[in-house]
């Protein structure tokens, strides 16, 4: 495969990520892009593991395409059990709960309260949401009338 081919498939990789393929990153910027300490990076570099620009006898400098090129050489696929299903569940606000349900603010603390709704997930400090999945499982076991 041809360097520009190459480069063809880190570049959407790169932009989502906001790094220009042939942005010169320092050892310190290198580093703290790949999250590792710097004497990892250069343990790295020293086994040949990662490509750099030597300018002189003691500065090193990267491309972006360059770290892109580490990193997805070193991205570990993780196999999930077959029965383990993963979900796309976001967390929803009590205005989105409100407007799904119909229920008023003060219901849903009562039916949560008695357990006949969803229990609430804190967020932070003075912050909840619900599950979406949760939130539609409920509706779907609700009797039409």
């Amino acid at each position: 495969m041809e360097l520009t081919d190459h480069l063809q498939q880190l570049k959407p990789m790169a932009e989502e990520m906001g790094v220009a393929l042939y942005q010169r990153f320092t050892e310190d910027e290198a580093a703290t892009f790949l999250n590792i300490p710097i004497e990892s990076l250069k343990l790295i570099q020293g086994q040949g593991n990662i490509a750099f620009i030597k300018l002189d006898e003691s500065t090193m400098q990267y491309f972006g395409y360059q770290l892109l090129d580490y990193l997805v050489g070193n991205i570990n696929q993780t196999s999930f059990p077959a029965q383990q299903t993963i979900t796309n569940d976001r967390i929803i606000r009590s205005k989105e709960v409100i407007e799904m349900t119909g229920l008023s603010r003060t219901t849903l603390w009562r039916m949560e309260k008695y357990k006949s709704f969803p229990a609430r997930v804190s967020l932070g400090k003075g912050s909840v949401g619900w599950k979406l999945s949760e939130v539609q499982s409920w509706l779907s076991s609700r009797k039409s009338v």
